[in-house]
């Protein structure tokens, strides 16, 4: 029991050394503090100082999402891992505009390796999607040549409108006019906004587990306060995981009516819909079987441990590619 989700709470508290979590229908659950690392909290619910306090001790991360279905913050528990010998050296890649631009193509050259991937699979199974993928690989190529951030997200940009416009082909279910995400306008938009907030969730997560400072990021623009390089690594996780999730509930037609909430051009995840997604990210997250390794849990701290080693020179970062 790693990363609990807490779909249907409305109360947490401590009782002795467990967390009470109390159910919408009154039942309570009672948590072992020292098999939980990470409590994720996508619906409103009550907590007080003990609990908090109780769980930072505890070093146990909870990351919340918003009415929304984003993730919107987190209970961060003292750093047992800060390094500032790490510190230094992913500050270093950040103000050398040239290794930054290193990283940051390279991630986001996999991130479009991934999501191009995704197109491929359908398109060898009959769906009419050539033409987007030469398309798509158009602007993967752009992408590489970027000498900016700027141009890079630009590219990054483009490849993404068209790859959005190949949801309907996949599946009449998934089509999706734009990106939107406070709120979601439709049922697609509810989908990838919760589903990318569970992927930062975990994110951020495995960085906790390395020497890596979570604010200084390559693609996205460190600031404070803001997980920037868990955004980072999510870029290359979100095609393999969430998408793949979301074209897999539509294509067994388990996207129905209520599955979510909608009103007035705002479209949310009902407590059905939620943990429909939750139950196959878990699935994923724990179970897949990826490149040997089991869970894109592991598979994504693997990859958290593969930035720290470049950055300290121990070996050149090659990112995680889906394979065909």
């Amino acid at each position: 029991m790693d990363t609990v989700y807490v779909l249907r709470g409305t109360e947490i508290r401590r009782s002795d050394d467990t967390i009470r979590v109390t159910l919408d229908n009154g039942r309570k659950v009672r948590l072992p503090a020292e098999t939980v690392k990470h409590l994720v909290v996508p619906v409103a619910c009550r907590m007080n100082t003990e609990v908090l306090n109780f769980m930072g001790r505890a070093h146990i991360r909870v990351s919340f999402l918003d009415y929304h279905g984003n993730f919107s913050a987190s209970l961060e528990p003292a750093e047992p891992y800060a390094s500032g010998t790490v510190h230094l050296a992913q500050a270093k890649h950040i103000l050398d505009l040239v290794k930054r631009m290193y990283m940051a193509r390279t991630i986001m050259d996999a991130a479009a390796h991934n999501i191009i991937q995704n197109v491929k699979y359908y398109s060898y199974r009959g769906h009419p999607l050539a033409e987007s993928v030469g398309i798509m690989q158009s602007h993967r190529e752009r992408l590489r040549k970027a000498t900016t951030i700027e141009q890079l997200m630009g590219s990054e940009g483009l490849l993404r409108q068209t790859y959005y416009a190949t949801w309907k082909a996949i599946n009449p279910d998934l089509a999706i006019t734009r990106r939107s995400r406070r709120p979601p306008a439709d049922r697609v938009n509810a989908l990838i906004s919760f589903g990318n907030g569970l992927m930062y969730s975990a994110c951020r997560q495995a960085l906790s587990q390395t020497h890596l400072d979570h604010t200084l990021s390559f693609i996205h623009a460190p600031s404070q306060a803001r997980s920037s390089l868990s955004l980072d690594l999510a870029e290359l996780f979100k095609p393999v995981v969430v998408d793949r999730l979301i074209f897999r509930m539509a294509n067994r037609g388990e996207l129905d009516a209520g599955k979510f909430e909608e009103q007035d051009g705002i479209c949310l995840l009902s407590d059905s819909g939620r943990e429909s997604v939750v139950e196959h990210f878990r699935n994923d997250m724990d179970s897949a079987e990826v490149d040997g390794v089991i869970g894109y849990r592991n598979v994504i701290l693997r990859e958290a441990y593969r930035i720290e080693a470049h950055l300290l020179e121990l070996e050149e970062y090659h990112p995680f590619m889906r394979r065909a």
